[in-house]
């Protein structure tokens, strides 16, 4: 881990030391320097939370890192800062967990899990039993297995007098296994049941704060984002994206979603006519993009609706439903690339007609990118089209560079450089978004 991140993670602990009820919930052996962890779960109530919300927002955005993502759902904060150069990209997510509990029912409030913190020089932390109830807690309600990854952390804790304790004052079961031998069902039924009698007043409060915060984040995706890439063949795309997807692979590693072109929730149409019948060969060169011949206006406008009707749909299904909470979509092509190679869709519009039809119908996605660079370097790099052909491409590309929700990206030098640019431009926007939420 580079001097960066370990200074920030300093400054964030430093921070949260001197302000905050808090304690790291696990894989805290080797911070600052070494981050185990996709993410640094904290458990912090959320009292003390409210308390240092802005000023850890400020520390933040002064150090120079941006917020990402942010998700405010009923149960914790979530935080995802990075900081880039030419060279490297730094990620860190931050969690701040107010409790342990499902759907709005409580299994374990951070004001108990605190009553055991201890301190290592550094940092707070909770020991083995609070870690292991956590997991344990949260698994048995939803009906997962406890994971195999924290065996060590079961076999030191599953037998001591806080967890034995816990059990029985959620679920009713005097040991582990007894949790195991029941359906999550059930144990969630008596999860809910233990909060009636205890604190049924919060617990209602609980469940409505979790609906509206489900149904917000689930509605507006207001937390993740979506990147589309278009532009010439030769123009770098694949190791723009490749780079861009390693630089961010230390939390968006498992959670992205990679699309070509379109969502795809429907097959390729010359093999939806084939099998319905309509045609009887389908050309399925698919290493030449644009092996096609040139359609007639109506044949153009049939396809266009063919693709829109998935690029709706699939919008809803295969990116909203991931941009709703901390995770990415990137599309190496999207509906852009309609406009602006026609010969690859074989949708032969005008480029206008496709951008108010693209304005009026597409859903959009937050980052539209448009890259590219000179014929002579396009041509110096793939010569699977010819220079008219790339300077057609680029004429739509300048053409919709001065539409609003388009950004035009050069590639003339190294991949890094082009990198830099986007990651640069895709974190400050997003930092002001979050920014402006968190006001």
């Amino acid at each position: 881990m580079s001097g960066n991140t370990t200074e920030h993670i300093k400054e964030i602990i430093g921070f949260l030391n001197e302000n905050a009820d808090y304690a790291v919930l696990r894989n805290y052996e080797g911070l600052p320097d070494k981050n185990n962890s996709r993410d640094i779960d904290i458990i912090i109530t959320r009292k003390s939370y409210k308390s240092i919300r802005q000023r850890l927002v400020e520390l933040i955005d002064s150090s120079g890192w941006k917020i990402v993502t942010y998700l405010n759902s009923d149960r914790l904060i979530s935080y995802v800062c990075a900081t880039t150069t030419e060279e490297k990209t730094e990620i860190v997510q931050w969690d701040f967990f107010f409790d342990t509990s499902v759907w709005g029912v409580q299994l374990m409030s951070a004001e108990e899990f605190l009553e055991h913190k201890q301190f290592n020089g550094f940092l707070y932390y909770v020991g083995v039993e609070c870690q292991f109830l956590d997991k344990i807690l949260y698994n048995s309600a939803v009906g997962s297995k406890y994971p195999e990854k924290y065996k060590a952390t079961r076999d030191a804790a599953e037998n001591s007098d806080i967890v034995k304790s816990k059990l029985k004052q959620i679920f009713g079961c005097n040991t582990v296994e007894e949790c195991e031998k029941k359906r999550g069902k059930g144990l969630f039924l008596r999860a809910l049941w233990s909060n009636i009698k205890r604190r049924p007043f919060a617990l209602l409060a609980n469940i409505l704060h979790f609906l509206y915060t489900f149904i917000g984040n689930y509605m507006l995706s207001r937390t993740g984002f979506s990147i589309g890439f278009t532009g010439p063949d030769g123009s770098g795309k694949t190791t723009v994206i490749d780079t861009i997807l390693e630089r961010i692979a230390p939390v968006f590693k498992s959670a992205h979603r990679y699309y070509h072109f379109r969502p795809a929730l429907f097959g390729n149409l010359g093999e939806v006519a084939h099998s319905a019948g309509i045609k009887k060969e389908v050309d399925r060169n698919y290493s030449d993009p644009h092996r096609g011949g040139r359609t007639g206006k109506l044949n153009s406008f049939l396809r266009l609706c063919y693709y829109s009707i998935d690029y709706i749909i699939g919008y809803f299904v295969k990116v909203k439903s991931v941009t709703r909470i901390t995770r990415v979509v990137v599309f190496d092509r999207y509906y852009t690339d309609i406009i602006c190679d026609s010969r690859r869709s074989r949708i032969y519009l005008s480029p206008k007609f496709l951008y108010l039809w693209g304005k009026l119908f597409i859903p959009t996605l937050n980052y539209n990118l448009l890259l590219t660079a000179s014929s002579d370097t396009i041509l110096a790099r793939k010569r699977e089209l010819d220079e008219e052909g790339i300077k057609t491409i680029n004429a739509k590309i300048d053409y919709l560079a001065g539409k609003k929700g388009y950004t035009k990206v050069l590639n003339e030098n190294t991949p890094q450089v082009a990198v830099y640019e986007i990651l640069n431009y895709v974190f400050n926007e997003q930092h002001k978004k979050n920014i402006k939420r968190l006001k």
